[in-house]
């Protein structure tokens, strides 16, 4: 099995009963036409969906967090608060 990273879907069409992607990557190796049974890729949108929101929020979440990390960092390196005083 191939896997391949989709950047960006660049052409989107449906004929009879077949919805046609054709999708690019970061790479020429990364480039993709795919042909999917219209029925079962409609059964899957609401998982897609589900899953979508969860890889933003985990991503959201992770870099909230690097954030967070660098402000610590730059506090220590500073050695005086930066920003907006802790809520008492």
């Amino acid at each position: 099995m191939n896997e391949l990273f989709i950047l960006r879907t660049i052409s989107l069409h449906s004929t009879n009963g077949v919805v046609h992607i054709e999708s690019i990557g970061y790479g020429k190796e990364d480039s993709a036409y795919i042909e999917f049974d219209a029925r079962a890729l409609l059964e899957d949108i609401p998982a897609l969906y589900r899953m979508a929101k969860q890889a933003i929020a985990m991503e959201d979440a992770h870099t909230e967090g690097k954030y967070r990390d660098m402000m610590k960092e730059i506090n220590k390196d500073v050695k005086r608060p930066v920003g907006r005083p802790p809520k008492e």
